[in-house]
């Protein structure tokens, strides 16, 4: 006979594997920019489009900063404090962020490839 699974260890083990970048806010907030894995399935869907948009007008600098503070929004997981925080940002503030959210939770390889 098999040994019940724990969601809640479980979701503990998915957390970790599919970790978030923790960021600290200039006002002391710890705010947790999520894994696309770990969001709901409207938060991925929303997520999807607005990376999808950043990539395909990573030139068009106006769209840059409005496309990724709506990202920075939906993965964070405290919208608040992430927008407060957002507040007076120059581009090069959200592109560096984004790089390093991206760095860090880059999904597992085989979620990646077509075999």
């Amino acid at each position: 006979m098999s040994a019940i699974l724990s969601c809640a260890d479980l979701m503990a083990e998915a957390q970790s594997e599919y970790a978030a970048l923790p960021i600290q806010t200039r006002a002391g907030n710890t705010v947790q920019l999520r894994n696309l894995l770990m969001l709901s399935r409207e938060g991925l869907k929303t997520a999807r489009v607005l990376l999808e948009a950043f990539e395909k007008n990573a030139n068009n600098l106006e769209e840059l900063e409005p496309q990724l503070r709506d990202l920075f929004l939906v993965i964070a997981d405290d919208p608040k404090a992430m927008a407060d925080e957002m507040k007076g940002w120059p581009l090069g503030m959200y592109v560096r962020v984004v790089n390093l959210w991206q760095e860090a939770t880059q999904a597992p390889e085989a979620l990646d490839s077509d075999s």
